[in-house]
């Protein structure tokens, strides 16, 4: 098996093509077509040249023989075929250390080897989520929130988590809800399948997080809208959301909307229960709705009264 090193030419691990063992011979990742994938199935990045690159291309780690390098933010690939647990090897004879390699080009990456296989948690940086700027979606920012879609549907599924009830996928945003969400947009509010949705942006001018409301299919429900959200996955957990809601629930009390709708599945447990401190209510669901590669997924089913229909109803 040949010796992985880190950054600092620690001795992290084994590799014997497949799986990566630590150095108690356990099993802890394996390799899937020039990718390295946890026991769960979650992407951890590409193995490029005998380097283990993370999500944005820098170096974690390299493999004996081979010289660091590092490469451009790699595209997350499908879901992997997840192989049998392997049987335990023999334990390997502790190598020399190499020399120390050269800064790979794009420098090395800010995970350590633990923190990188999901062993060690990453501190998340503070973000004042008051500061972000929160805009409509509009044909000149269209593009690159369906570009932020799409890494965000490339993380459903991954390591068990579901978030869609669609497959899994990393070629995007499928043509159909691109339509749909175009059509939506230029859709005047009221008319029969209207859409409006923001986006916050980072400090950098990156898409921190999105949320839209469209019409009911039913015209006759004109009062309420449905509900789409997301959030990037290192800002999550710090206040966007409940700030997206706010400035959503807003607009749709401009509108004179009364009703805001949703649908969650019943297995994304964080986001049921973001919505239940957002004062929505469960209005009910279905148990086994989907099943996707074999999964069985349910719904829930919630609703909030928009806060200006509230007061309004509250006068009466």
């Amino acid at each position: 098996m040949t010796p992985i090193f880190d950054a600092t030419v620690r001795l992290v691990g084994f590799f014997d093509g497949t799986y990566l063992f630590d150095l108690a011979n356990e099993w802890m990742a394996f390799h899937d077509r020039e990718n390295v994938f946890a026991p769960g199935g979650r992407w951890l990045g590409p193995l490029k040249a005998g380097t283990f690159l993370d999500a944005d291309g820098k170096a974690v780690a390299w493999l004996s023989g081979a010289r660091p390098t590092t490469g451009m933010r790699p595209q997350p690939p499908m879901t992997a075929k997840r192989p049998l647990p392997p049987k335990r090897p023999l334990r390997p004879r502790a190598p020399l250390p190499p020399p120390a390699p050269m800064l790979p080009g794009g420098g090395w990456s800010p995970l350590t080897w633990a923190q990188w296989l999901g062993h060690e948690p990453v501190a998340a940086a503070a973000v004042d989520v008051a500061t972000l700027a929160i805009e409509p979606i509009d044909a000149a920012n269209r593009e690159a929130f369906f570009d932020y879609l799409g890494e965000q549907l490339a993380e459903n599924g991954r390591d068990g988590r579901w978030f869609q009830p669609m497959a899994p996928t990393a070629a995007g945003v499928p043509q159909s809800r691109r339509d749909a969400f175009r059509t939506g947009f230029d859709a005047a509010f009221g008319e029969p399948g209207w859409r409006r949705g923001w986006i916050a942006r980072d400090a950098q001018g990156g898409i921190a997080g999105h949320i839209d409301l469209r019409a009911h299919a039913n015209p006759f429900a004109g009062h309420r809208c449905e509900l789409g959200m997301g959030v990037r996955c290192d800002l999550r957990r710090q206040g966007l959301a409940s700030r997206l809601l706010a400035h959503a629930d807003a607009w749709a009390g401009a509108q004179g909307l009364r009703w805001i709708d949703l649908m969650v599945l019943s297995a994304n447990e964080p986001a049921v229960a973001l919505y239940r401190r957002e004062g929505f209510l469960m209005q009910g669901g279905r148990p086994d709705m989907f099943v996707i590669d074999g999964q069985s997924l349910g719904e829930v089913w919630m609703a909030r009264r928009v806060a200006a229909g509230q007061a309004a109803a509250t006068a009466r």
